[in-house]
């Protein structure tokens, strides 16, 4: 107890230098504070300092390599495996930082590292300009930057780290850095896909392009049952797909929630969904085909804004349950493995979130040297999310590790989105590939004692012990 006590002052005597706040297990809103999109994450800090501005994150990062203390980063706190958080240390909130600016004339938007999708949405579509970024728009820009950013306009404009021109960053000897083609160009080549080991990052900047206010958005339900034509038929489609199309599929088993008609009350559906990026009125006749892969149940497809489409999932991952995720890529994938997939779901222990979003376009015409963001020949990206109760843990545990081990074999040497997965050594390095080295070689110079390893984490040892 006196040692807590002891911390304890420690921890409010920083207060002392901060324009934000500390957050200790003794406060009220403490709790709140910590709480993160994956509930199944139960870490629990010893100080939550809240930044307001990029001093206060230089002032928490020093005070915990002075009490040689764990440190996380919170940008959204959206990543599945929980990285936000750590046990007994610091964790560095960002989630205050939100400010976004827009250069309407240049198209270039500045990002502070805790803004979200909807954040970035909100301002860029007031002038018709957008961004590649995710599909959920409480997701925090920062991790899905980092690691890579796959979205509705994946396959015309590539990821976020694509269009990332400049970011500045906190190092882990608590030095601003600011990064671009031009300015610390090895950090920033690795910031663009290498994740968050090499430090902590408070602003970015992002190239715009004209994207809606309205846009093309596709939404077709199929019953699971023709689930082999769907997708046999989709494969067919993709042949031919223009750049502006970008499909996501989703198989689930539908709640039985009052919004869905008592048909659909559990029932195994495919969902065909996703967003034509050009002329909305030209996209109708080029996405028709993804509304008769089948008989549809129902068809949504519908012009839409396209910040209602960066929300349209929202209500599908909602905060406060508990999540394992897993995750990988396929250079092909097979009406055969396609089928296991299937077989396997059913065995799932809980409700599963079961996504293959297709990859074509500019997303893999990108040069893997280009940024660190090194997986450009998949056709199919694999996104599992299955939720579980307390009971269920081991179960969903043992049937997550189970699923990623029979289907690495069909994978890209078992590479996977690292923000859709909790990721080993072997995960992240597979990953990386031919891009691996070099990232090492960054980590190296900015961060050798490895301070930021709260991530899928570059790490000398990793490689060492390979």
């Amino acid at each position: 107890m006196h040692k807590r006590k002891g911390l304890l002052g420690i921890l409010k005597s920083l207060s002392e230098v901060l324009t934000g706040e500390i957050v200790v297990p003794e406060d009220d809103k403490y709790e709140e504070t910590r709480a993160i999109f994956n509930a199944g994450i139960t870490k629990r800090p010893a100080g939550i300092v809240v930044c307001k501005n990029e001093q206060d994150v230089i002032e928490a990062l020093r005070f915990a390599k002075e009490q040689q203390m764990e440190i996380s980063v919170r940008g959204g706190g959206h990543h599945v495996a929980g990285y936000a958080l750590n046990e007994g240390g610091i964790m560095i909130d960002l989630s205050q930082m939100t400010d976004v600016s827009v250069d309407e004339e240049k198209k270039v938007v500045n990002v502070q590292g805790g803004a979200t999708l909807a954040d970035i949405d909100h301002e860029t579509q007031k002038y018709g300009l957008a961004m590649p970024t995710g599909t959920v728009s409480e997701t925090g820009i920062a991790g899905l930057a980092l690691s890579g950013g796959f979205g509705y306009l994946r396959g015309k404009l590539g990821l976020s780290c694509d269009q990332m021109i400049g970011a500045t960053l906190i190092t882990a000897d608590g030095n601003v850095l600011k990064t671009s083609d031009h300015e610390n160009a090895d950090l920033f080549w690795a910031l663009r896909g290498g994740g968050g080991s090499f430090g902590i990052v408070t602003e970015f900047e992002f190239q715009l392009h004209e994207i809606g206010p309205e846009v093309l958005a596709f939404d077709v339900m199929y019953d699971l049952k023709d689930g082999q034509q769907v997708f046999r038929e989709l494969n067919k489609y993709l042949e031919n797909a223009p750049d502006e199309v970008s499909v996501n599929l989703t198989i689930m088993d539908l709640p039985p929630e009052p919004m869905l008609p008592e048909f659909l009350h559990y029932k195994s559906v495919m969902v065909v969904a996703g967003m034509y990026s050009g002329s909305p009125d030209e996209g109708k006749s080029v996405v028709g085909p993804l509304r008769e892969l089948a008989q549809p149940i129902i068809d949504n497809t519908d012009v839409i804004p396209y910040v209602d489409l960066q929300k349209k999932l929202d209500p599908m991952v909602p905060h406060g349950q508990r999540f394992l995720p897993t995750s990988l890529f396929f250079e092909d994938l097979s009406e055969e493995v396609f089928e296991a997939m299937m077989i396997e779901k059913e065995k799932a222990p809980g409700p599963l979130m079961f996504q293959l979003w297709e990859n074509h376009g500019e997303v893999n015409q990108i040069d893997v040297s280009y940024n660190a963001f090194a997986v450009r020949n998949s056709k199919y990206l694999l996104l599992l999310d299955l939720m579980y109760t307390p009971e269920q843990e081991e179960a969903a545990n043992q049937w997550i590790h189970n699923f990623y081990t029979t289907f690495k074999a069909q994978s890209i040497n078992g590479a996977a989105y690292l923000n859709g997965i909790e990721a080993d050594d072997q995960i992240t390095e597979s990953t990386y590939g031919e891009n691996y080295q070099r990232l090492l070689k960054v980590k190296e110079k900015y961060d050798p004692e490895n301070i930021f390893h709260n991530n899928p984490n570059i790490h000398i040892n990793a490689a060492q012990d390979a």
